[in-house]
C-alpha cells in the first residue's frame, strides 16, 4: 500500500440511485471547499447548476476517482476507466458491500489528510475468440461468468489451462473470478475466499452436475480455456453488468489482466475484520 495524496478528484456518480442525487451537491462543494479540483461528467450538470468552479470531463490528469453509489457503481467505474489506473474510492448509498466505505461527515477531510490506502488489485480480462480471432474482448474486477439461457440451462464445459486438459463437466455454469470476486458470486455459488491482495484466479463450477467437481484456484499466470455446449444460447457475463452471447464455434479465454484497480481503502484497513462484520 501507498500513502496518497490527491489534489485533483473526479466524482462518478450512480444517478438512478434516487439516494445519491441529495447528497451528490454537498459533496462535491465540499471538495471545492477543502481546495480540491473538481472533475465531473458532462451527464452530471444538471445536477450541480449552482455549484462554480467544476471541471467537466475525466481525464488522465485526475488522482483519484470517488464513486458514489454502491459495489455495482464501483465495479462499472472500475471498467468504465481501467485504462486510466486511477485510484478509486467508492463511497455506498444504500446497502452494505466490501468494496465501498460509508459516507461520514469526516470523510472529504480524511481524504484531504491523507488517510487513505491505495491496494492494487487484480483484474481478469475475458476474451471470445473463433478460432484464433478475438471475437470480443472484456474485462473485470470480480468475475467473469458462462452460463446457460433459456428453459434448459445445464450446459457440457470443458477446461483447459495453458493448452493441457484440465476437467470436462455438466453444470448450470462455470464462474472465474479475482480474489477480490471471491466475496461475491463465487461464495454465494460454495467457492472459496481469497485475501483480495493475492494474484490467483478461482474456477468456480455453477452446481454440477457431479458431486467430484470442485473450485480450483490457478496460479495468475496461467491461461484458462473454456469450451462450452448444451445450450441453445451461452452467455459471457463481465461483473454481472455486461456481457455478451457466444455463436457456435466459439470460446473463451481467460488470463490476468495487464491493468491493475488501484482500490483506496482507509487507513487500518483489515480485509478479516471486515469479513466477519458482513458474514
Amino acid at each position: 500500500m501507498t500513502n496518497p495524496k490527491f489534489k485533483k478528484i473526479a466524482v462518478v456518480a450512480n444517478l438512478k440511485k434516487d439516494e445519491v442525487k441529495p447528497i451528490l451537491k454537498d459533496i462535491v462543494a465540499e471538495l471545492l471547499a477543502e481546495g480540491f479540483a473538481v472533475y465531473v461528467e458532462p451527464r452530471m450538470q444538471p445536477y450541480l447548476k449552482s455549484v462554480s468552479g467544476l471541471q467537466i470531463g475525466i481525464s488522465r490528469e485526475c488522482d483519484l476517482i470517488l464513486s458514489l453509489g454502491g459495489d455495482g457503481t464501483m465495479l462499472h467505474v472500475a471498467r468504465q476507466f481501467a485504462d486510466l489506473e486511477i485510484p478509486i474510492l467508492g463511497l455506498k448509498v444504500g446497502r452494505l458491500g466490501f468494496l465501498t466505505e460509508t459516507i461520514g461527515a469526516d470523510t472529504i477531510k480524511k481524504i484531504k489528510k491523507g488517510k487513505y490506502r491505495i491496494q492494487d488489485r487484480m483484474r481478469i480480462t475475458a476474451r471470445i475468440k473463433e478460432r484464433n480471432k478475438v471475437v470480443a474482448s472484456f474485462n473485470a474486477l470480480n468475475d467473469v461468468v458462462v452460463h446457460g439461457a433459456g428453459f434448459s440451462r445445464m450446459i457440457q464445459i470443458r477446461t483447459a489451462v495453458d493448452d493441457t486438459f484440465m476437467r470436462e463437466y455438466r453444470a448450470d455454469g462455470v464462474i472465474v473470478s479475482t480474489p477480490t470476486g471471491s466475496t461475491a458470486y463465487s461464495l454465494s455459488a460454495g467457492g472459496p475466499l481469497m485475501a483480495p491482495i493475492m494474484e490467483a484466479m478461482l474456477v468456480t463450477p455453477l452446481n454440477p452436475h457431479s458431486m467430484s467437481v470442485r473450485p480450483i484456484v490457478l496460479d495468475s499466470s496461467e491461461r484458462l480455456e473454456i469450451h462450452v455446449s448444451g445450450a441453445s444460447k451461452i452467455t459471457l457475463t463481465v461483473d454481472g453488468q455486461e456481457g455478451s452471447y457466444l455463436s457456435q464455434g466459439q470460446h473463451i479465454v481467460v488470463r490476468k489482466s495487464s491493468k491493475v484497480t488501484r482500490l483506496v481503502v482507509p487507513e487500518g484497513y483489515d480485509f478479516f475484520n471486515l469479513l466477519r462484520e458482513k458474514l
